[in-house]
């Protein structure tokens, strides 16, 4: 038996899973499905040793010892078990793994483990019997249906020399003769498909096997219900008569193929097959979607314009086509004039990637999220979207949604073997689980947010950020200032400097403020060039504000953060504006002006809450404890401190402008809760208002 340390997908499932269950204490009841041969109850068994002590129970027949249990095939046990079972999982937190060859009801959790591919396969094969070229690794694969343990039967099947071969046959275990009728010309028509397309049914009349379970019908497709059995009947088909797909063979074309299916991990495969010096261009693709960038150069093209946004090099995105001149000029001017949006489906999608990212820059994320929405012909394309629409979601404050992008992303990645934009769907992935209160799911992303030497700049930058803004979130100030320190040290060489881009100077300088590195903090703000993107602006003056007030300017230091709250409720960025509404409480309480800190804490707290940001909404109610404010003190009409002020002073006549003054407010601001004022008595204007409350 081997361990699940062979098959880094199960790796990356185990550990999702690890973290969810860690965060979530309820009881669960997870199903682990797929058929025989997929390995369920290993992988059962190694989860429930990740959780920690475990019993076996088969049948849940008796009451459980500990906490955590394992039981195979639990659709073979009773309804009224299984229904027993479930009200110990949901009163005693009790958490049951199970394995069965399909969902059952009532459980919490489903987990279909999938076959194999043909490069995990080699990897496989490799690590057993030491050696597998493409073509053995294909039918390997093929012979048991992308199932380990029948791959291992296979291997098992003949002395481990006999692998050696780069064209070794293949013996089938002799466990795997059955009674089934090899001389069929139905069944041997079903196996002379390549298993994973199967046989259409045209004019087979295959219904007697459907019937006794030796096919399966799905779709107008006929395929063997058991790998094993097809594999015996494919054996005694002749030749002639059997479908050899023709990627089998590894030739750079078939290469290209793979590549264009953005199946890379198969592609890598058949490379390896080839000379070194051949097939320079797939190469590039390959190293560039797998993070390689040293041997990653290539020649102009759709894909030179991705390299250059994967390592930064804005003048080597012109000249390609209009979607990324269109990219270039943003970079280098700061503004870009709209291009029209080609018919090519190819085209269209990059043309949407681009168009969706600098309106995401440009403070316009419900247009990011349609563009980035859209679908187009390739993976690899719709990975860059997906990136970046997790970040429209997040600015949103659609955490839900950022959180099943991101895990698409995530799967996508998997899937296709590109692992370049794994970094940036991290990023949103670690804060939005931070700021929801799943902490061991965003451990669980910082812990792959780890880059190797030779990533690209878009990869170190984003695991950076993800790293820094997220200790920022959760207050570990000394972890952000090493990720800041770290960050720093990256874009030293690197011009980032584009505005809008790749925000992170203001999280790291307010690390800096709070460890007391002020001028540090000051030097990192100085640094950054002006910029007309209100969210933007609105953040940086966040830290501006402190590095003032640190310094004793405190009412300069205040009316900027009035000014940064003016311009983050501009736009439509709720991520962004709680954030600084909190900030701006954290100030308040400091300075003593305890109701004016209530006020933005309140604020804070219901953006947060709207969210789902749990964890920073607790953090807002701590912070009004700390200022000796208690809860959100509301008035009989149901207005807030700092609302009650306002009130009583435009009843008493003052302008808009005198309340700013009086309070230390900017106009805009006073002019927001005043909306709120009016909205909560039922009135239109000042006149209103007076008339109602004045006595």
């Amino acid at each position: 038996m081997f361990t699940t340390s062979l098959l880094p997908r199960r790796q990356l499932l185990l550990r999702r899973l690890l973290a969810e269950f860690s965060t979530d204490q309820r009881g669960r009841f997870l199903v682990v499905t797929g058929p025989y041969g997929v390995n369920k109850e290993h992988f059962t068994r190694e989860f429930a040793a990740e959780l920690g002590e475990f019993e076996i129970n088969h049948g849940l027949a008796t009451k459980p010892k500990l906490g955590i249990v394992v039981a195979d095939d639990v659709h073979l046990i009773a309804p009224e078990i299984i229904q027993k079972t479930l009200k110990l999982v949901h009163t005693t937190n009790l958490i049951v793994l199970g394995t069965a060859p399909h969902r059952i009801d009532g459980a919490t959790d489903v987990l279909a483990l999938p076959p194999l591919t043909v490069a995990e396969t080699a990897d496989l094969a490799r690590q057993i019997v030491g050696h597998c070229t493409p073509a053995t690794a294909h039918r390997l694969n093929d012979a048991a249906g992308g199932l380990p343990q029948l791959i291992r039967e296979l291997l098992d099947a003949t002395p481990i020399d006999h692998w050696s071969s780069d064209h070794p046959s293949l013996t089938l275990p002799e466990h795997w003769i059955t009674d089934i009728d090899i001389k069929d010309p139905i069944l041997r028509e079903v196996a002379s498909h390549p298993y994973f397309d199967g046989c259409p049914v045209g004019d087979l009349d295959a219904d007697a096997h459907v019937d006794n379970g030796t096919l399966i019908h799905e779709n107008g497709i006929l395929r063997f219900r058991r790998a094993e059995e097809r594999t015996l009947v494919r054996a005694f088909t002749p030749p002639s008569k059997v479908r050899i797909p023709a990627e089998w063979e590894s030739t750079r074309e078939g290469v290209d193929k793979l590549i264009l299916a953005g199946n890379l991990p198969l592609a890598r495969l058949h490379l390896e097959a080839l000379g070194h010096d051949d097939a320079p261009a797939e190469r590039a693709y390959l190293a560039l979607y797998g993070g390689q960038s040293f041997e990653s150069d290539v020649p102009v093209s759709p894909l030179s314009a991705f390299h250059a946004l994967a390592t930064w090099n804005p003048s080597a995105l012109r000249g390609v086509n209009p979607s990324f001149d269109m990219m270039a000029d943003a970079l280098d001017t700061g503004s870009y004039t709209q291009v029209e949006r080609p018919e090519d489906p190819a085209q269209a999608q990059i043309h949407d990637l681009i168009s969706g990212w600098l309106a995401l820059v440009y403070d316009d994320p419900l247009t990011a999220r349609r563009l980035l929405s859209t679908r187009g012909p390739s993976d690899l394309v719709g990975l860059w979207q997906s990136a970046f629409l997790a970040r429209a979601h997040y600015v949103l404050g659609e955490f839900h949604e950022a959180s099943a992008v991101v895990e698409r992303g995530l799967a996508t990645g998997d899937r296709t073997g590109a692992s370049l934009l794994e970094p940036v769907h991290l990023w949103t992935g670690a804060q939005v689980a931070a700021m929801t209160g799943r902490s061991e799911l965003s451990n669980h992303y910082l812990q792959r947010l780890t880059v190797p030497d030779d990533a690209f700049l878009i990869q170190k930058l984003t695991a950076s950020m993800g790293k820094l803004i997220t200790a920022s979130m959760i207050s570990d100030t000394r972890a952000a200032s090493i990720a800041g320190d770290r960050m720093a040290s990256i874009v030293y060489t690197t011009n980032t400097q584009q505005p809008g881009f790749w925000p992170w100077e203001d999280m790291y300088a307010i690390s800096l403020i709070r460890t007391g590195r002020i001028d540090a903090a000051a030097a990192v703000m100085d640094s950054i060039p002006d910029s007309t993107i209100p969210s933007l602006r609105a953040r940086n003056l966040v830290p501006q504000a402190n590095i003032e007030i640190q310094r004793g300017s405190t009412a300069r230091g205040v009316k900027i953060l009035s000014e940064a709250v003016d311009a983050i409720t501009s736009v439509n960025m709720p991520a962004y504006e709680a954030r600084i509404l909190f900030e701006y409480g954290l100030v308040l309480r400091r300075m003593g002006r305890r109701s004016q800190a209530a006020e933005m804490f309140t604020r804070a707290e219901e953006v947060f809450t709207a969210m789902g940001a749990v964890t920073l909404a607790a953090r807002c109610r701590g912070e009004r404890k700390v200022a000796g404010v208690g809860g959100a003190r509301r008035s009989a009409q149901g207005l807030t401190p700092q609302e009650e002020q306002i009130t009583a002073l435009v009843v008493d006549g003052s302008s808009n402008q005198e309340v700013a003054r009086e309070l230390s407010l900017s106009a805009k601001t006073v002019e927001y809760h005043l909306t709120r004022v009016y909205k909560k008595f039922g009135v239109s204007s000042r006149a209103e208002l007076r008339e109602m409350l004045k006595v």
